[in-house]
């Protein structure tokens, strides 16, 4: 959270994002070293901190991702979120394999040679990469402080979204495991179905996201209301499994089409969108306080009813902010024609 916005910031005085991505990569691999051979509890926790500092760098590689596809955003934003599910399904699976292991502590060698490699293929495919930022003829107008109302809804916009998708998360498991008597392999099954649904539905997505434009956004929005809300109601392991099949196919149309809306937008793509990924933290973080909150004072089914209705705030801010823009445009379009006229 804290310093996303500063590798942002650095970003955009220092105009060379793909350096300071393999910096980023580089010094996250050492402080896994760090983590390794820490000796004390102290050692490990400062080399953690360190960790994170670095690895908040990664957001670069999406927005010179977005940069490099700028054509073909909604492909590029649907493929990243993809692989981004297909490493979580993978992180989930390997988990237990790690908790196993004689010496856990291995894995840090392992992760921060990957990193290090990483950050050496990083510098031979960007060190070409053009990172000059294309912006929108129609926000050139627009001053700050007609830029921070919008910044801020849209910071509302990603936190509802963000909050409801990870707010049924801690306590799915035991959800199902009290309400449909499911083992622990099955259990965990239905916890992955959204990430792998975001992987099946990569096709989908990057044909039809860009042609359905804002009429796709808002209907995988109340698929991602209907997904959520009848998960908390008893529907059978059936419907259990069709509901949870809907929410993952919605929330990775949302996730993806949320982040081209950034790019599009945005006069400064990797402080803007550096903000963004910080709110996205925030949200993550409130994430299991919520829901614990709601479990202590309700019922586990009742974080998913919540959960939908922070969907639904997502999206009556959302149609309101894009209501609000396109009204903005239309009178800067207004006021250009009318200067145009009264100069000929």
């Amino acid at each position: 959270m804290v310093f996303t916005p500063i590798w942002g910031l650095i970003a955009n005085k220092w105009q060379n994002s793909s350096t300071l991505l393999i910096i980023g990569q580089c010094g996250t691999g050492l402080s896994c070293f760090w983590m390794a051979v820490s000796q004390t509890f102290e050692m490990f926790v400062a080399a953690s901190v360190l960790l994170l500092i670095f690895k908040s760098s990664y957001f670069l590689l999406y927005t010179i991702l977005m940069q490099e596809n700028r054509k073909e955003s909604s492909g590029a934003a649907a493929s990243y979120h993809a692989v981004l599910q297909g490493a979580i399904v993978t992180a989930t699976l390997l988990s237990g394999w790690v908790i196993q292991m004689k010496d856990p502590l291995l894995i840090f060698w392992m992760v921060g040679t990957m990193e290090c490699a990483l950050g050496l293929v990083s510098y031979f495919m960007l060190k070409k990469v053009d990172t000059s930022e294309v912006i929108d003829a129609s926000l050139q107008d627009n001053s700050k402080h007609s830029l921070l109302p919008q910044f801020l809804m849209f910071g509302i916009v990603v936190l509802t979204l963000h909050l409801a998708v990870n707010m049924i998360r801690p306590f799915f498991t035991t959800f199902t495991e009290n309400v449909y008597n499911t083992d622990t392999m099955t259990s965990s099954v239905l916890y992955l179905i959204p990430s792998l649904m975001a992987i099946v539905s990569l096709p989908l997505i990057r044909k039809y996201s860009e042609r359905l434009g804002w009429n796709g956004y808002i209907a995988a929005t109340v698929m991602i209301i209907t997904g959520l809300f009848f998960q908390g109601i008893e529907t059978g392991i059936v419907g259990l499994i069709l509901f949870r099949c809907m929410f993952g196919i919605g929330a990775a149309w949302c996730l993806s089409k949320l982040d081209v809306f950034i790019f599009q937008w945005s006069q400064n793509s990797h402080g803007d969108y550096s903000k963004v990924s910080a709110i996205q933290n925030v949200g993550l973080l409130l994430a299991p306080v919520a829901a614990s909150s709601i479990v202590n004072t309700r019922t586990i089914s009742n974080v998913f009813i919540y959960a939908s209705l922070f969907v639904v705030l997502h999206l009556i801010v959302f149609l309101w902010g894009t209501f609000t823009r396109e009204r903005n445009r239309g009178k800067l379009q207004l006021h250009k024609e009318e200067k145009h006229a009264l100069y000929k």
